[in-house]
Protein backbone atom coordinates (compact mmCIF):
# COMPACT_ATOMS: atom_id res chain seq x y z
CA UNK A 1 0.00 0.00 0.00
CA UNK A 2 1.26 3.46 -0.90
CA UNK A 3 0.72 6.21 1.70
CA UNK A 4 1.70 9.85 1.19
CA UNK A 5 2.54 12.01 4.19
CA UNK A 6 1.53 15.52 3.14
CA UNK A 7 2.48 18.57 5.19
CA UNK A 8 5.04 21.17 6.20
CA UNK A 9 8.44 21.09 7.96
CA UNK A 10 7.07 18.94 10.77
CA UNK A 11 6.53 16.22 8.17
CA UNK A 12 9.62 16.99 6.10
CA UNK A 13 11.74 16.63 9.23
CA UNK A 14 15.04 18.12 10.33
CA UNK A 15 18.53 16.69 9.92
CA UNK A 16 18.57 13.22 11.42
CA UNK A 17 15.10 13.52 12.96
CA UNK A 18 11.95 12.52 11.09
CA UNK A 19 8.73 10.99 12.40
CA UNK A 20 7.78 9.69 8.94
CA UNK A 21 10.86 7.46 8.87
CA UNK A 22 9.86 6.03 12.25
CA UNK A 23 6.33 5.34 11.04
CA UNK A 24 7.71 3.65 7.92
CA UNK A 25 9.62 1.14 10.07
CA UNK A 26 6.30 -0.02 11.54
CA UNK A 27 4.83 -0.58 8.04
CA UNK A 28 7.56 -2.43 6.11
CA UNK A 29 5.12 -3.76 3.53
CA UNK A 30 3.90 -0.25 2.63
CA UNK A 31 5.45 2.36 0.36
CA UNK A 32 5.72 5.50 2.50
CA UNK A 33 6.28 8.76 0.61
CA UNK A 34 7.23 11.98 2.42
CA UNK A 35 5.84 15.12 0.81
CA UNK A 36 6.49 17.58 3.61
CA UNK A 37 7.86 21.00 2.60
CA UNK A 38 9.39 23.48 5.01
CA UNK A 39 7.31 26.61 5.59
CA UNK A 40 4.22 25.48 3.69
CA UNK A 41 0.81 26.81 4.61
CA UNK A 42 -2.50 25.21 3.71
CA UNK A 43 -2.51 27.35 0.55
CA UNK A 44 0.83 25.85 -0.53
CA UNK A 45 -0.48 22.33 0.06
CA UNK A 46 -3.54 23.12 -2.02
CA UNK A 47 -1.32 24.35 -4.86
CA UNK A 48 0.69 21.12 -4.92
CA UNK A 49 -1.94 18.52 -4.01
CA UNK A 50 -2.19 17.42 -7.64
CA UNK A 51 1.52 16.76 -8.13
CA UNK A 52 2.39 15.55 -4.65
CA UNK A 53 -0.69 13.45 -3.88
CA UNK A 54 -3.15 12.84 -6.70
CA UNK A 55 -0.57 12.13 -9.41
CA UNK A 56 1.14 9.57 -7.14
CA UNK A 57 -2.11 7.58 -6.86
CA UNK A 58 -1.67 6.47 -3.26
CA UNK A 59 -4.20 4.36 -1.39
CA UNK A 60 -4.16 6.89 1.44
CA UNK A 61 -2.81 10.31 2.41
CA UNK A 62 -1.90 11.50 5.89
CA UNK A 63 -2.44 15.26 6.05
CA UNK A 64 -1.00 17.47 8.79
CA UNK A 65 -0.91 21.23 8.23
CA UNK A 66 -1.74 24.49 9.99
CA UNK A 67 1.36 25.51 11.92
CA UNK A 68 2.57 28.03 9.35
CA UNK A 69 -0.94 29.39 8.93
CA UNK A 70 -1.00 29.96 12.69
CA UNK A 71 2.48 31.50 12.71
CA UNK A 72 1.45 33.96 10.00
CA UNK A 73 -1.30 35.15 12.35
CA UNK A 74 0.60 35.15 15.66
CA UNK A 75 4.06 36.17 14.43
CA UNK A 76 3.72 39.30 12.31
CA UNK A 77 7.48 39.38 11.71
CA UNK A 78 7.17 36.22 9.61
CA UNK A 79 4.64 37.65 7.16
CA UNK A 80 7.26 38.95 4.70
CA UNK A 81 8.63 35.40 4.51
CA UNK A 82 5.22 33.88 3.80
CA UNK A 83 4.46 36.63 1.27
CA UNK A 84 7.75 36.47 -0.62
CA UNK A 85 8.89 32.86 -0.22
CA UNK A 86 5.51 31.14 -0.13
CA UNK A 87 3.35 33.39 -2.27
CA UNK A 88 0.75 33.96 0.45
CA UNK A 89 -1.18 37.19 -0.25
CA UNK A 90 -0.18 39.73 2.40
CA UNK A 91 1.78 37.00 4.15
CA UNK A 92 -1.27 36.26 6.31
CA UNK A 93 -3.31 33.05 6.28
CA UNK A 94 -6.21 33.49 8.69
CA UNK A 95 -8.28 30.70 10.20
CA UNK A 96 -11.19 31.08 7.75
CA UNK A 97 -8.82 30.83 4.77
CA UNK A 98 -7.14 27.83 6.39
CA UNK A 99 -10.48 26.07 6.69
CA UNK A 100 -11.34 26.80 3.06
CA UNK A 101 -7.98 25.50 1.84
CA UNK A 102 -8.13 22.33 3.92
CA UNK A 103 -11.66 21.57 2.77
CA UNK A 104 -10.58 22.03 -0.84
CA UNK A 105 -7.57 19.73 -0.38
CA UNK A 106 -9.60 16.98 1.24
CA UNK A 107 -12.40 17.26 -1.30
CA UNK A 108 -9.91 16.75 -4.13
CA UNK A 109 -8.45 13.73 -2.36
CA UNK A 110 -11.86 12.17 -1.78
CA UNK A 111 -12.95 12.81 -5.36
CA UNK A 112 -9.82 10.97 -6.54
CA UNK A 113 -10.81 7.91 -4.50
CA UNK A 114 -7.92 8.28 -2.05
CA UNK A 115 -8.50 7.67 1.66
CA UNK A 116 -7.54 10.78 3.69
CA UNK A 117 -6.67 10.85 7.37
CA UNK A 118 -5.87 14.09 9.18
CA UNK A 119 -3.70 14.96 12.18
CA UNK A 120 -4.04 18.14 14.23
CA UNK A 121 -0.46 19.42 14.62
CA UNK A 122 1.16 20.68 17.83
CA UNK A 123 3.09 23.87 18.61
CA UNK A 124 4.59 25.08 21.90
CA UNK A 125 6.45 28.30 21.08
CA UNK A 126 4.35 30.80 23.04
CA UNK A 127 0.68 31.25 24.02
CA UNK A 128 -0.18 33.34 20.96
CA UNK A 129 0.99 30.65 18.56
CA UNK A 130 -0.70 27.93 20.59
CA UNK A 131 -4.03 29.75 20.50
CA UNK A 132 -3.79 30.53 16.78
CA UNK A 133 -3.13 26.86 16.03
CA UNK A 134 -5.85 25.75 18.43
CA UNK A 135 -8.33 27.72 16.33
CA UNK A 136 -7.05 26.18 13.10
CA UNK A 137 -7.30 22.72 14.61
CA UNK A 138 -10.87 23.39 15.66
CA UNK A 139 -11.73 24.32 12.08
CA UNK A 140 -9.90 21.22 10.82
CA UNK A 141 -11.94 19.04 13.18
CA UNK A 142 -15.15 20.60 11.89
CA UNK A 143 -14.17 20.02 8.25
CA UNK A 144 -13.26 16.40 8.96
CA UNK A 145 -16.52 15.82 10.80
CA UNK A 146 -18.45 17.16 7.80
CA UNK A 147 -16.49 14.96 5.39
CA UNK A 148 -16.38 11.93 7.75
CA UNK A 149 -12.58 11.83 7.79
CA UNK A 150 -10.69 10.27 10.75
CA UNK A 151 -8.74 12.73 12.90
CA UNK A 152 -5.74 12.24 15.18
CA UNK A 153 -5.33 14.98 17.80
CA UNK A 154 -1.56 15.28 18.13
CA UNK A 155 -2.00 18.76 19.62
CA UNK A 156 -3.82 17.36 22.65
CA UNK A 157 -1.26 14.57 23.04
CA UNK A 158 1.93 16.66 22.90
CA UNK A 159 1.28 20.32 23.78
CA UNK A 160 1.81 21.11 27.48
CA UNK A 161 -1.16 22.44 29.44
CA UNK A 162 0.79 25.63 30.18
CA UNK A 163 3.15 27.28 27.70
CA UNK A 164 5.26 30.20 28.99
CA UNK A 165 5.32 33.50 27.16
CA UNK A 166 8.35 34.03 24.94
CA UNK A 167 9.61 36.76 22.65
CA UNK A 168 8.14 37.03 19.18
CA UNK A 169 10.03 35.16 16.49
CA UNK A 170 13.24 37.00 15.60
CA UNK A 171 16.81 36.50 14.40
CA UNK A 172 17.78 34.59 17.55
CA UNK A 173 15.07 32.03 16.82
CA UNK A 174 16.37 31.37 13.31
CA UNK A 175 20.02 31.36 14.41
CA UNK A 176 19.33 28.67 17.02
CA UNK A 177 17.41 26.56 14.52
CA UNK A 178 20.15 26.81 11.88
CA UNK A 179 22.93 25.95 14.32
CA UNK A 180 20.98 22.98 15.64
CA UNK A 181 20.33 21.68 12.13
CA UNK A 182 24.07 21.47 11.50
CA UNK A 183 24.89 19.85 14.83
CA UNK A 184 22.10 17.25 14.83
CA UNK A 185 20.24 15.27 17.45
CA UNK A 186 22.38 16.18 20.48
CA UNK A 187 21.95 19.89 19.76
CA UNK A 188 18.18 19.49 19.38
CA UNK A 189 17.87 17.80 22.75
CA UNK A 190 20.12 20.36 24.45
CA UNK A 191 18.06 23.24 23.07
CA UNK A 192 14.87 21.53 24.21
CA UNK A 193 16.19 21.24 27.75
CA UNK A 194 17.68 24.74 27.85
CA UNK A 195 14.50 26.37 26.54
CA UNK A 196 12.05 24.30 28.56
CA UNK A 197 10.23 22.70 25.65
CA UNK A 198 8.41 19.39 25.93
CA UNK A 199 8.96 17.77 22.52
CA UNK A 200 10.60 20.38 20.24
CA UNK A 201 13.88 22.28 20.15
CA UNK A 202 12.41 25.64 19.12
CA UNK A 203 8.72 25.41 19.95
CA UNK A 204 7.93 24.02 16.50
CA UNK A 205 10.36 21.42 15.17
CA UNK A 206 10.79 17.96 16.63
CA UNK A 207 13.64 16.56 18.66
CA UNK A 208 14.31 12.82 18.62
CA UNK A 209 12.03 12.56 21.66
CA UNK A 210 9.30 14.48 19.86
CA UNK A 211 9.58 12.47 16.66
CA UNK A 212 9.32 9.22 18.60
CA UNK A 213 6.33 10.51 20.57
CA UNK A 214 4.57 11.61 17.39
CA UNK A 215 5.24 8.31 15.64
CA UNK A 216 3.89 6.48 18.68
CA UNK A 217 0.61 8.35 18.21
CA UNK A 218 0.43 7.88 14.45
CA UNK A 219 1.23 4.15 14.16
CA UNK A 220 -1.78 2.80 16.13
CA UNK A 221 -4.00 5.47 14.56
CA UNK A 222 -3.14 4.28 11.05
CA UNK A 223 -3.56 0.66 12.10
CA UNK A 224 -7.01 1.46 13.50
CA UNK A 225 -7.95 2.90 10.11
CA UNK A 226 -7.02 -0.37 8.42
CA UNK A 227 -3.89 1.04 6.80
Amino acid sequence: MRIVFFGDSLTQGTTGVNYVDKVAVAFPAHEIINRGVNGDTSLNLYRRVQADVLDLRPAAVFVMVGINDALSVAEAGLRPYYRLAKGVPGGLMGAAAFRENLQAILSKVLTAGIKPVVALPPVEYRPATVEALRQNNAFASDVCAELQIPVLDVFAALVPASVPDRATVGLKFFKQSMVASFRGKAAYDQLRQDSGYAYSFDGIHLTEIGAAALAAQIIPFLQAQGL
